[in-house]
């Protein structure tokens, strides 16, 4: 049946075949002869051939097929196409498609491999040149430090180069307990880890024994308990155990850091250091320090912490040490030091930036004057209850500043006596209406003008004077007075009506010329400047208030400044503290003639019927003029009951080489500077020229007398 239908297909394909391609006569080329094939001959035969013939073919292609699968090659067009999709080429199942992928593979093996070692050599060209700087640096950072090598502080001494303020060396060792026990903690667990190295168990074994506390308590004074309590070793714990290990260390307060000398010579700190006891730590510094404390405070100033010091670093904080700190401090260097695991350094490297020391300064104060005046002033403010008290010495000569001190004071060497009022240095700071140490300046003016000489008399009479609805008064009525007595007896009346008789700027530009109302060159940290306001025409009241010394104000280093100026005949000398500095150049301010008129006329200030006879020293002729004002009231006017006195003196008045000022604020005991201050000007002004054995100008009194 199935050989029959084949034929029949068979026969109408080649009937088709016949029908489109007729045979004709035209020769031609055959390249395969066609021939029928009738059905009915071949039929049972072809059946035979064709079957068997199938069968040969399948046997042949499966065996090919399993053959390939086993070779690895692609059986399938679905795997043939992917294969060329990756390697660009078709296998196929030939034996020739194995090599061609073996091929193709090795080579993208060698890409991979080149890109990969492209990159290794990029990288290390990268961290060993293009950036090699940068990652040495990050590794000296882990095995080295700069270590800041603290510059020595300069000195500051007196005019005789006694120190007043000097850096001593200093040192503080403290334990950290921390540190202690992990080291021994580590020194057993190398030792039980170890056994078969004795030597290396014998070196950690003798480091374990020089860790006896015992023997750092007897160095250090210090208790062995508090030592062992303070490490807590615990010897039952398995110190192979890291985490057994970090839970038995020491923490919380004191377990980093726990002192055993503090600040104390390096020589008693090196007794401690040089065990090598682990976890023990010296720190060295400078310490300032000041031999005079109280008479120099306010001076000299003080040492604070420097904010922006990492290291806790210290600077002048007020005073000379302030005003000096560059030249003072130098620089601190660096040093390149090699350090070990545990932070400590081992040894210098090198250095980095060399120290350079701090410079001293020599100041003009004589500190022997600075010790007397600190004690007069101390006595008189005691003796008076007073707020306090300040004081200068002058050398006329030269502006040198010879002693400058304050009551009450602190000691410089411990800040906790430092107070916001007793820190204060009062002659240069602090301002104040002056009162009557201002007439010889009125004086002044008034000889400068032409219209007085100093034997112009002036009516004073009745020993009152009203000004623009103000009454001003002298003590009593003086009459008629002249210029020498305007100065003795301290005549208000007399100074209002010669203020009034010049043109409204005179008294105040005298008074400037003699360098009230700004600042003295000594520059001296928040030095203040006082406040001379020139008075209009029509201000009466302003022009006769300024004539005495009110409705102005100065500081006292401004007063000592003036007065110098007074007695070295007219020429100011500008006030200096620092002894090596080139001084200021000089100016003539007042004829000497006029000026020397002026001294003699303050000499009667001290003589008998004076207001300061107090001051007057034996063998000396003494130039001065006292002050009593009254203080400012905040709340408006003035205070009816406190007062403050002022002297201003020179000696000898016939060639005067020392000036001295001083002030007493609210007084309790006394009111008037006559009886307050003027004995103080007297106990600190005879020992001065003793000391600078200046000639005597007057004879000496006798028992008799």
């Amino acid at each position: 049946m199935t050989d029959k239908k084949s034929n029949a297909n068979s026969d109408k394909a080649t009937a088709k075949n016949t029908s489109k391609k007729p045979t004709s006569g035209i020769s031609g080329k055959v390249t395969k002869p066609l021939r029928r094939v009738s059905a009915a001959k071949s039929g049972q035969k072809n059946s035979k051939a064709d079957n068997q013939s199938t069968d040969n073919r399948k046997s042949t292609l499966f065996g090919r097929l399993k053959k390939n699968e086993k070779q690895g090659a692609y059986t399938s067009v679905k795997n043939l196409k992917n294969k060329r999709a990756f390697l660009g080429k078709a296998s196929g199942a030939s034996s020739r498609g194995g090599f061609e992928q073996d091929k193709n593979r090795f080579r993208m093996i060698w890409a991979i491999a080149l890109v990969i070692l492209g990159l290794l050599i990029a990288r290390a060209y990268y961290l060993q040149v293009a950036n090699a700087q940068f990652y040495q640096d990050k590794g000296d950072e882990l095995i080295t430090s700069v270590r800041t090598q603290k510059s020595y502080r300069g000195m500051i001494t007196d005019r005789n180069h006694l120190p007043l303020a000097v850096s001593a060396p200093l040192a503080t060792v403290s334990f950290s307990p921390h540190d202690y026990a992990r080291e021994y903690y580590e020194l057993k667990r190398i030792i039980i880890t170890n056994p078969e190295s004795p030597q290396l168990v014998a070196r950690m074994q003798k480091r374990l024994d020089n860790m006896d506390l015992t023997q750092l308590a007897a160095a250090a004074n210090i208790s062995v308990g508090e030592l062992k309590k303070a490490t807590a070793i615990d010897d039952s714990i398995d110190v192979t155990d890291e985490e057994a290990v970090k839970a038995a260390l020491p923490s919380g307060a004191g377990s980093h850091y726990l002192p055993l000398l503090n600040k104390v010579t390096p020589e008693i700190a090196q007794s401690v250091s040089s065990l090598d006891f682990p976890g023990v730590y010296e720190k060295n510094f400078f310490q300032r320090y000041y031999p005079q404390p109280q008479p120099n405070a306010q001076l000299l100033g003080f040492m604070g912490q420097n904010a922006n010091d990492p290291e806790g670093g210290y600077e002048g904080r007020a005073g000379v040490e302030r005003q000096y700190e560059t030249e003072l401090a130098g620089a601190d260097g660096k040093v390149l030091v090699l350090k070990d695991a545990k932070q400590n350094s081992l040894k210098e490297i090198k250095q980095i930036e060399p120290e350079i020391a701090g410079k001293d300064v020599a100041l003009t104060i004589d500190s022997r004057l600075q010790y007397l005046l600190y004690k007069e002033l101390e006595k008189a403010g005691r003796l008076q209850k007073a707020r306090w008290s300040t004081g200068m010495i002058v050398d006329v000569q030269t502006g040198e500043v010879l002693a400058l001190s304050t009551w009450p004071s602190f000691n410089s060497n411990n800040l906790n006596e430092m107070t916001g009022e007793n820190q204060r240095n009062r002659a240069l700071l602090d301002v104040f209406e002056p009162g009557s140490v201002m007439k010889p300046f009125t004086v002044a003016a008034a000889l400068d003008s032409g219209k007085y000489t100093a034997t112009s008399l002036i009516d004073t009479n009745p020993g009152s004077i009203r000004v623009r609805g103000y009454t001003i008064r002298d003590h009593n009525n003086l009459g008629m007075i002249n210029m020498a007595t305007l100065l003795q007896k301290s005549s208000n009346v007399a100074s209002t009506k010669i203020a009034l008789s010049l043109p409204a700027d005179a008294i105040t530009n005298m008074q400037k010329q003699f360098g009230f109302g700004t600042k003295t060159p000594l520059q001296f940290p928040g030095e203040g400047s006082g406040l001379v306001v020139t008075p209009k025409e029509k201000e009466t009241a302003r022009r006769a208030t300024v004539s005495y010394g009110y409705g102005l104000q100065v500081t006292l280093a401004q007063v000592a400044q003036a007065y110098s100026a007074l007695a070295a005949g007219g020429v100011m000398h500008p006030l200096t503290l620092i002894k090596d500095n080139e001084p200021q150049p000089s100016k003539r301010i007042m004829a000497h003639e006029q000026a020397m008129a002026i001294v003699q006329m303050m000499e009667s200030v001290t003589e008998d019927g004076g207001t300061a006879k107090g001051a007057a020293i034996d063998g000396y002729r003494v130039a001065g003029k006292t002050g009593t004002s009254r203080r400012i009231n905040p709340e408006g006017g003035y205070h009816t009951d406190q007062y403050r006195n002022v002297f201003a003196g020179m000696a000898p008045a016939s060639n005067p080489r020392l000036v001295g000022v001083m002030l007493i604020e609210d007084p309790r005991g006394q009111i008037y500077a006559g009886l307050t201050v003027a004995p103080v000007f007297h106990n600190v002004m005879k020992e001065a020229l003793r000391l600078y054995n200046v000639p005597l100008d007057k004879p000496l009194k006798t028992e008799a007398q």
